[in-house]
């Protein structure tokens, strides 16, 4: 039995070198193989890499051709700019000094209107206080006034109240009157029917 394990422990060892030699043959193989395939990528980006750097060196250039291009439009435009600004600032002179003139005029005019019409304030405020005194006098005239309306009205509301119960009080007679009337003749007709009997 120990040989037999000696056996299978020997057997056990050989495919396990086995393993170990397909292994190392299966990675040298893959180190080949990855080492051909980096090569062949670096030569095929170095190549590719030489193409993206020419055409961006000729897309630099055209950018170049482009900006000079570009400035020379822009001093153009900055002199036309130039031009444009000399001609506002001297009509904004002119404005300017118009503005002023005017404004000089404008002033004297306010300086006029004001005097007027510190006057006329003055003139308000006597009226006011006259218009004051006769508000004062109105408005004496207007309560008593009102209250000879008020008395007037409570005059005719005790009038009418008086009417109206001296109305009331002939009707109550009035009809006091004929139930007394009724009443009379109730009782003769009674008497009359029993003396019948």
């Amino acid at each position: 039995m120990l040989i037999f394990t000696i056996k299978a422990r020997n057997d056990e060892i050989r495919k396990i070198q086995s393993d170990l030699n397909n292994v190392e043959r299966t990675q040298q193989e893959t180190l080949k193989r990855i080492r051909m395939e980096t090569e062949s990528a670096e030569m095929s980006e170095t190549k590719n890499s030489e193409g993206r750097r020419h055409k961006l060196q000729l897309d630099i250039n055209m950018c170049r051709q482009k900006l000079q291009e570009q400035q020379q439009r822009n001093k153009k435009t900055e002199t036309d700019l130039r031009k444009e600004k000399w001609r506002q600032e001297t009509g904004l002179e002119t404005w300017l000094t118009k503005y002023d003139n005017e404004m000089r005029q404008k002033q004297d005019e306010y300086d006029e209107i004001e005097t007027a019409y510190t006057e006329e304030k003055r003139l308000l405020i006597e009226l006011e206080e006259r218009f004051e005194k006769l508000k004062e006098e109105y408005d004496k005239i207007m309560a008593e006034r009102k209250a000879e309306e008020q008395q007037a009205a409570m005059e005719k509301a005790l009038r009418e109240r008086r009417w109206r119960a001296a109305a009331q009080i002939q009707r109550f007679w009035q009809g006091y009157k004929v139930r007394k009337g009724l009443k009379a003749k109730k009782k003769k007709k009674g008497k009359g029917k029993k003396k019948s009997k």
